[in-house]
């Protein structure tokens, strides 16, 4: 009988699990010799039935981790660069493939295709540590505003490092590589999402628009993906660099701005009243360890 322990502690993941409140260390016990998952898919699946068998998991990761893994999926095959190649070749007619995207889509409104969750034999060495920075600092704040799913993706992503590193398929270096990247995103991809979810609804609630403005007509608007720029007290400054210029001051409130960090990136729509900017909606808000200035980056390729 082997024993598997995938619920560590290490020094550099400490502030994130206090964060994340008390992770419970756990063991698994399973009938078989211990052995390497070179396909990723598998390695999930593993991952899955470990927790099934372990009657002490940590509930919120046994809980989540086959959704988020499902997500996980979504992300690599129809947005990463990983399965770009096998979309469409050099020689491919673009006729045909417009056509097959028309039947596709039309399946898909009529609910007739369930999402494609399954990653085939793609290795597992093909998994960068960007990928996962990407995923959920990007990829899963496009589709929730939940801080608690963030949290848990989280754990379930640090929960399988723990347990590929302890069946030898990710050595240390590759493992501290993953958990560091997800200490650092997983955190910031959370707090952006309390600012988008609290956002929303402070727009929608009219209750941000001063009583010296109602009544005022837009006399411009300004939307797209803006760059938090300097933040002061009560206000904040974006930078749109598709524009080209700085808009600003935009007033929220305080125990908002305290969540914002310069360099988050908002999709955002604002309106000039009188001589104020106000928001007047807001999308997904990320991280900016995810958005990087675009002569800076020299990470993975993003597709959309």
């Amino acid at each position: 009988m082997k024993i598997i322990y995938y619920g560590r502690e290490h020094s550099h993941l400490m502030l994130f699990r206090q964060e994340l409140a008390h992770v419970h260390l756990f063991f698994v016990f399973i009938d078989v010799e211990m052995s390497r998952f070179p396909i990723l898919q598998e390695s999930m699946d593993a991952f899955v039935r470990a927790l099934e068998s372990d009657s002490q998991a940590d509930p919120v990761v046994a809980l989540h981790a086959e959704e988020c893994f499902e997500a996980l999926a979504q992300y690599l095959i129809h947005y990463s660069d990983l399965f770009k190649d096998q979309d469409l070749s050099e020689d491919a007619d673009y006729a045909e493939w417009e056509q097959g995207l028309e039947e596709h889509m039309a399946k898909l409104l009529d609910g007739d295709i369930d999402p494609v969750g399954d990653l085939g034999k793609l290795p597992l060495d093909k998994l960068d540590p960007e990928h996962l920075r990407d995923f959920l600092g990007w990829f899963v704040l496009r589709e929730t505003t939940d801080a608690d799913v963030l949290h848990a993706y989280t754990k379930a992503l640090i929960g399988w490092a723990d347990f590929m590193h302890a069946e030898d398929c990710l050595n240390k270096s590759e493992y501290l590589a993953f958990t560091q990247i997800l200490a650092e995103v997983g955190l910031a991809a959370e707090r952006t999402a309390r600012v988008s979810q609290v956002l929303f609804h402070f727009v929608r609630s009219g209750t941000g628009l001063s009583p010296r403005l109602r009544g005022q007509r837009f006399s411009r608007f300004v939307e797209g993906h803006a760059r938090v720029s300097e933040l002061d007290k009560g206000f904040l400054h974006f930078n749109f660099e598709s524009h080209g210029e700085k808009i600003g001051p935009v007033v929220l409130p305080q125990v908002v701005l305290d969540l914002i960090e310069v360099g988050d990136v908002f999709d955002v729509e604002l309106g000039l009243r009188g001589d104020s900017w106000v928001m007047v909606d807001v999308g997904p808000v990320y991280p900016g360890c995810v958005y990087v200035e675009v002569e800076e980056y020299q990470g993975l390729e993003k597709l959309s």
